[in-house]
């Protein structure tokens, strides 16, 4: 019995295989609907035995504002650059007459507008020498995923509880315990990475995205973005957008603009992301160091890009959730010996 039950094991595992060697390309897309069930999970649980309608709302209330910000963003960082690749000499004239008014002496004016060139010039000729086809395939394959997530996450809140009851009838009677252990103890984990990561994001970049707009910062929405990126990750924070643009208003327009918009975006967008969603969230569902969080997101991202950048957390959170459910169970054997 033993030897059928590993023989469908196996065969349930090579198929499986086989189904994201074909799926590869949209993988990017399962991630992102995955991660975005978790989100939902909490919105759908206040409608109780309503699922559906709970798991449609919830679906559309996480992707629709998470999915603007993004693309929005996207789109005018890359008119950004693509200005950048037409226009080189009106970027590095405005640079430069920007650092003409800080009074500085003539020798580090010199050194810093040659390097600012130099960054320039290497940005626009990378930015002219990516293949307009290429760059659309990529725009693309972006929305497509972005599309592919929806029904993913919808099905997920829908369904995942029975897909994943169905593959604990294929784990052997006496192993059920200790599998049901390892998959609640990485649920949990993993619902306090995102959960707190993600909230965290929103509220952060959805609030930026009005303060931006409020104070005519330049590209509202692709700071509200980098708010939004820069917030999954806990280290960084929104603090890492709002310090860079409270020092540009100070060279444009001096200390009681840059000390007031510095004053109203930390209270605005920090304080309720950083100090009351992420604390409570992550305190409450995970026990995953910060330091583990920051390196799995950065360096998923810099491998894998959209897909790695959640996919890395979520492999973190898994090998956490395995080694402290066996060290649990080491100790309570131990302590079972002592008595």
């Amino acid at each position: 019995m033993n030897i059928k039950r590993n023989w469908m094991i196996a065969v349930v595992l090579i198929a499986f295989i086989a189904i994201a060697y074909f799926m590869f390309p949209l993988v990017d897309g399962i991630i992102l609907g995955t991660v975005f069930a978790y989100i939902g999970r909490p919105i759908r649980d206040m409608f109780g035995p309503r699922k559906r309608l709970g798991s449609a709302i919830a679906t559309i209330g996480i992707i629709v504002p998470i999915s603007l910000v993004l693309i929005l963003g996207v789109m005018e960082i890359a008119n950004f650059f693509m200005w950048i690749a037409q226009n080189p000499g009106s970027m590095a004239r405005e640079m430069s007459s920007t650092i003409s008014g800080l009074e500085i002496p003539d020798e580090i004016y010199t050194l810093i507008t040659g390097s600012l060139q130099s960054i320039l010039s290497f940005v626009a000729d990378v930015a002219a020498r990516m293949p307009l086809l290429d760059y659309g395939r990529r725009v693309v394959l972006l929305a497509v995923n972005i599309i592919v997530a929806i029904p993913v996450c919808y099905f997920l809140l829908c369904d995942g509880e029975r897909f994943v009851d169905s593959w604990f009838t294929i784990v052997p009677e006496e192993s059920l315990d200790t599998y049901r252990a390892y998959f609640n103890r990485i649920d949990r984990i993993l619902s306090g990475i995102f959960l707190g990561s993600m909230y965290t994001a929103i509220v952060g970049s959805v609030i930026s995205a009005i303060v931006f707009y409020a104070f005519d910062v330049p590209r509202p929405f692709a700071m509200a973005s980098l708010v939004f990126i820069a917030g999954l990750v806990p280290a960084l924070t929104a603090w890492a957008v709002i310090v860079p643009v409270s020092i540009y208003r100070y060279i444009h327009m001096g200390p009681a603009e840059a000390l007031m918009f510095f004053a109203v975006a930390s209270a605005l967008i920090y304080l309720p992301s950083e100090l009351i969603v992420r604390p409570y969230l992550v305190a409450a569902r995970s026990s995953i160091h910060p330091l583990l969080v920051m390196l799995s997101f950065l360096g998923g991202a810099m491998v894998a890009g959209i897909g790695g950048f959640f996919l890395a957390p979520a492999v973190m959170g898994v090998i956490v959730g395995i080694y402290q459910v066996r060290r649990e169970q080491s100790l309570a054997a131990k302590e079972t010996q002592n008595l």
